[in-house]
C-alpha cells in the first residue's frame, strides 16, 4: 500500500527494521483484501537498544492498521490477573505494546503466551473461559534473550534495531528542527550528532535543551555558542555522557583494580540493573571491560577523562 510506504519512507534509519516492516504491512493489507475478512496484525518482537525507535515504529504501525495502540510498561504487571485485566480491555485489532516485556514474571509470561497461542484467557473460579478478540501484541526489550524461549516463539516478526551512524543522526536531527520550525546552523547539528552515541532520544532532548538556550537568549537561531552552553550548563561531556555516568567512570580510575557491580552501585546510589543498562555504551565505544574480576577502565576510557576532552 502506498500509504504504508510514504509513512515509513520518513523514518530515518533502522533500513532492514524497515524493510522487514514494510513488508509484513503489505502483505497484511493484500492478504486482508484477498480473503475479506478482518484480522489483527502478526505479533511483533521489537530488540535493540534504548532511544532507538521501538515505539515510533509501533505508532507508526498503529497508524497504517488504522487501529488504537495500548502502552504499557510491563515493570508495571506484577501478577496474572493484571495481564488478564489488560488483555480483557482489548478490542478486535488492536495492539498491545509492552514496553520492557522481559520484565514480565515467568508466570504472567505463561499467561500472556497462552493468550497468545489460544486466545483464551483462564479467570481463576469460572469453568468457561474468555475468548478474547484478535489483537496484537508489540514487545519491546533492550534484550530479547531475557525473555523465556516459549514467549520469544510467540512473536512472528523480529525487529532488531541498531544505533544510528554520525550520517543518519545528523539527518534525524535536521529533520526533527525542521519539523518543529526551529532554525540551526550545519554546526551545531553536527555537535549535537557526534555526542549523541546514536541514540536518538539523546539527541532529541539535547536539541531541545540547545533550542531553550536560545530562545532564553533570544535567537531565533541555535547557534555552536548555545550548545556549547547548554552542554556546560547540563555537564554534558564529548561523548555525551552526563555527570552521573561520568562519574562512573571515575569511580573506575580512583580504584586498584576491577571494581564489583555491588561496590558501583553503592557508590552511585543506584540499582544495579540501572548501572547495567548504561554500562553498554561505555562497552560498546571501548571505554570499560567486564570480567570476573568487576569493571575495569581501558585505555581509551582513561584517555576521555583527561580534561582535554572533556
Amino acid at each position: 500500500m502506498e500509504h504504508s510506504l510514504t509513512s515509513l519512507n520518513h523514518v530515518v534509519g533502522q533500513d532492514r527494521a524497515v524493510k522487514v516492516l514494510r513488508t509484513a504491512l503489505d502483505a497484511h493489507w493484500n492478504e486482508r483484501s484477498k480473503s475479506g475478512q478482518e484480522r489483527a496484525f502478526p505479533h511483533l518482537l521489537l530488540s535493540g537498544p534504548g532511544g532507538t525507535g521501538k515505539t515510533l515504529l509501533t505508532e507508526i504501525t498503529a497508524r497504517e492498521l488504522c487501529t488504537e495502540c495500548h502502552v504499557e510498561l510491563a515493570q508495571n504487571i506484577y501478577n496474572v490477573p493484571q495481564m488478564q485485566g489488560l488483555l480483557m480491555m482489548l478490542e478486535p485489532g488492536h495492539i498491545l505494546l509492552l514496553d520492557e516485556i522481559h520484565e514480565l514474571n515467568e508466570s504472567v509470561q505463561v499467561c500472556l503466551y497462552r493468550a497468545l497461542e489460544e486466545r483464551k484467557l483462564f479467570l481463576g473460579g469460572k469453568r468457561k473461559p474468555v475468548t478474547l478478540p484478535p489483537f496484537s501484541l508489540f514487545g519491546a526489550t533492550t534484550d530479547e534473550y531475557l525473555l523465556t524461549q516459549s514467549m520469544r516463539d510467540r512473536f512472528r516478526i523480529l525487529l532488531r534495531l541498531t544505533h544510528y551512524s554520525d550520517e543518519e543522526m545528523t539527518l534525524l536531527i535536521h529533520q526533527r528542527a525542521v519539523r518543529n520550525g526551529w532554525k540551526i546552523d550545519s554546526l551545531s547539528v553536527n555537535e549535537l550528532a557526534k555526542r549523541s552515541r546514536g541514540i536518538p532520544r539523546l539527541a532529541v532532548r539535547m536539541l531541545e535543551s540547545a533550542k531553550r538556550v536560545s530562545s532564553a537568549d533570544a535567537q531565533d537561531l541555535i547557534l555552536p555558542v548555545h550548545i556549547d552552553q547548554m552542554l556546560e550548563m547540563e555537564g554534558i561531556d564529548s561523548l555525551g555522557f552526563d555527570p552521573v555516568e561520568q562519574r562512573y567512570l571515575r569511580l573506575l580510575r580512583e580504584h586498584d583494580g576491577p571494581v564489583r557491580l555491588n561496590v558501583l552501585s553503592t557508590h552511585l546510589g543506584l540499582p544495579r540493573q540501572t548501572i547495567e543498562m548504561f554500562e553498554r555504551d561505555f562497552i560498546r565505544l571501548g571505554l570499560i571491560t567486564k570480567g570476573d574480576k568487576g569493571r575495569s577502565l581501558t585505555p581509551k576510557g582513561v584517555e576521555h577523562l583527561q580534561p582535554a576532552t572533556v
